[in-house]
């Protein structure tokens, strides 16, 4: 039986190994629409919230203020979020998804799931929902371990 460092090891591999390979299938996918990675996620982001401020939405994607601000200055040119100030709250900066913005994720979110189905269907089905709930509580342990930061 391996020790745990080992164990540790090998899944820091393997995660690295899977964001790179990740990274690399959806490269092409991102492109056509001219968004990065980390601006989809942002775009996801804000799909997932419908309205998140700007300071929050930094937080979620463990970056730094003027990073996230470059990149909400990006996807506001080309049109895909808006910001807005909300009555009540007007030190507070607000986004959202313009309509072309939700087309884009809806679309790159389609794009996506289609490849990892595509890759899962060589997989058998009993070992991908172990698979499933290891990292689902593996992703658990590691959001309550950032909780108690």
């Amino acid at each position: 039986m391996e020790n745990t460092e080992a164990f540790s090891q090998r899944l820091m591999q393997n995660l690295y190994r899977m964001a790179r390979c990740r990274h690399a299938i959806f490269q092409d996918i991102l492109s056509e629409y001219g968004v990065t990675l980390h601006q989809f996620h942002l775009l996801m982001h804000i799909k997932m919230s419908g309205e998140v401020k700007i300071s929050d939405l930094s937080d979620l994607m463990l970056v730094s203020m003027p990073t996230a601000s470059r990149m909400i200055n990006t996807l506001s040119e080309m049109g895909l979020v808006t910001k807005k100030k909300i009555s009540g709250d007007k030190r507070s900066t607000y986004l959202e998804l313009t309509a072309e913005g939700d087309k884009v994720v809806d679309e790159l979110r389609r794009k996506q799931l289609e490849t990892i189905a595509r890759i899962l269907e060589n997989i058998p089905q009993g070992d991908l929902e172990v698979f499933l709930k290891v990292t689902e509580k593996i992703a658990d342990e590691m959001v309550s371990g950032l909780d108690r930061e």
